[in-house]
């Protein structure tokens, strides 16, 4: 048994036991555990972007010897002009041209990818020798066509029309409703393997997410014993306080 494996684990449930201490109330425990999650996404994501800086930014211009690096770097230096007062202004440079660069990348990768690509999804034969390729084509080009005619505002939703753009609103809710229930089966899917986890099962893939093996993981359990009692302690303890608080404000005579 590696004792550094073990360690990981009883800190694994230890970490895991305080974020759902949230659902009895808020307390210390859980927001220890956002103090150190936020840390821990600060410091890693300072240190990527360090990295990145000197991968993409120092090392071709001062080992390659690219001087072309200069400008991009130069225009990123501008950022921190915004510092100062007498050259704050010149941070308006890079930002316009990060955000006109970055629209002009989005605008066109969101048009193609959900307007173009639906529109040539749509053109595809609606009979075919296969019953269910018939019926999944039908519903996809009927299904896209009624959903569309239900944001055409500029005409009453009545009669005929009415009726025509209604199914394209159950078409729609079940759109939502499908996508509403593959969220909640993915969150189970998360509960399920904390579970897992947390009470030591052999199913849990231990070595493939580098938490050791099923033998450390077996004293999972015993992690949830001892955190139990430190919470329970810690709750006893707060709830006292309060009380003592409580009564010390009420001997204490009321001013004048």
């Amino acid at each position: 048994m590696n004792v550094v494996d073990l360690i990981g684990v009883w800190v694994g449930v230890f970490v895991t036991l305080m974020v759902l201490s949230f659902l009895y109330k808020e307390n210390s425990f859980f927001r220890l555990t956002e103090y150190i999650f936020i840390g821990l996404a600060s410091g890693y994501a300072f240190a990527a972007s360090l990295r990145l800086f000197i991968n993409q930014a120092l090392t071709p211009i001062f080992v390659n010897g690219n001087l072309t690096f200069i400008i991009p770097v130069a225009l990123g230096a501008l950022f921190y002009a915004q510092f100062t007062k007498k050259y704050s202004s010149l941070y308006r440079l890079p930002l316009s041209l990060s955000i006109g660069y970055g629209l002009g990348v989005t605008i066109w990768s969101i048009f193609a990818e959900f307007f173009v690509k639906q529109i040539t999804a749509t053109m595809i034969p609606i009979i075919s020798g296969n019953a269910l390729v018939t019926l999944d084509n039908v519903v996809l080009v009927a299904g896209t066509i009624l959903s569309l005619s239900y944001f055409i505002l500029h005409r009453e939703q009545k009669g005929v029309w009415g009726r025509f753009t209604k199914v394209g609103k159950y078409f729609i809710l079940a759109t939502l409703g499908a996508v509403f229930g593959s969220t909640v089966l993915g969150r189970m899917a998360v509960l399920i393997q904390r579970v897992q986890f947390l009470l030591g099962d052999p199913a849990f893939p231990w070595r493939a997410l580098g938490m050791g093996t099923p033998q450390e993981g077996a004293y999972a359990p015993l992690a949830i014993v001892a955190f139990l009692v430190v919470f329970g302690y810690y709750m006893y303890r707060d709830r006292n306080r309060a009380k003592a608080n409580l009564n010390e404000a009420k001997s204490k005579p009321a001013k004048a």
